[in-house]
C-alpha cells in the first residue's frame, strides 16, 4: 500500500495499483500528531491510511466581488479548492449539491439571507458543518454580530482585514 499513498501525495486522478478502480476518500481524521484519511478501493476493496495532503474545499460568501477575489487567491494560493458565493440562499443550495469543507461567510454583507438565518438552516441540516464568519466592523446597531454567529455554530469568527498567514492558520485550525 505504500504505493497507494505515493499515488494519493501526488496531484492528478489516482486508481488502484492491483484493480485500476476508482477510490472512495474517507473523511480526515486526526491521527495522533497527523491528519489522515482512509481510502478504500471500489472495485478490489484494499484500504490504506495517507497523510491528509489534500487542499479543503471551501465556500466563500460575500456579495462584495473585491472580497470574494482577495479570499479566493489568498486560499487558491494555497492549493485550495474555492467556491464564491454572492448570496447565503444561493451558498446554502451549493452546499447542499457538494458539501465544503469549511464555510466562510461575511456576516455583514446584505442578501436574500442573513448570516444568522444562514447558519440556522445549514446546522439543522448539516450540523457538522464548520463555518467560519467574519466582520469589519465591531459592531452593528449596538449588537456584536460576530458573537451571535458563535452563538449559533459558528467554529471561529474573524475580525476583517485579516492577513493571508491569519486566514490559512484558522482554515487549517477549523477544517476537518
Amino acid at each position: 500500500m505504500a504505493d497507494l499513498r505515493a499515488r494519493f501525495a501526488t496531484p492528478g486522478p489516482v486508481s488502484c495499483p492491483s484493480c485500476g478502480s476508482r477510490f472512495t476518500l474517507g473523511p480526515a481524521r486526526r491521527r495522533g500528531a497527523e491528519i489522515a484519511r482512509r481510502v478504500v478501493c471500489l472495485g478490489c476493496g484494499r484500504a490504506a491510511i495517507v497523510p491528509n495532503s489534500l487542499g479543503a474545499r471551501i465556500l466563500v460568501i460575500t456579495q462584495h466581488e473585491a472580497l470574494r477575489d482577495a479570499l479566493q487567491a489568498m486560499l487558491a494560493s494555497a492549493g485550495h479548492e474555492v467556491v464564491e458565493a454572492a448570496d447565503a440562499g444561493v451558498a446554502l443550495l451549493a452546499y447542499q449539491t457538494v458539501p465544503a469543507d469549511v464555510v466562510i461567510i461575511d456576516v455583514l454583507a446584505p442578501g436574500r439571507m442573513a448570516a444568522p438565518d444562514f447558519l440556522r438552516q445549514l446546522r439543522r441540516t448539516y450540523p457538522d458543518a464548520r463555518v467560519v464568519t467574519m466582520a469589519g466592523r465591531p459592531s452593528y446597531r449596538g449588537v456584536d454580530p460576530l458573537a451571535i454567529t458563535q452563538g449559533l455554530g459558528a467554529a471561529r469568527t474573524i475580525r476583517m482585514p485579516l492577513s493571508r498567514d491569519d486566514l490559512l492558520r484558522i482554515v487549517e485550525e477549523v477544517r476537518p
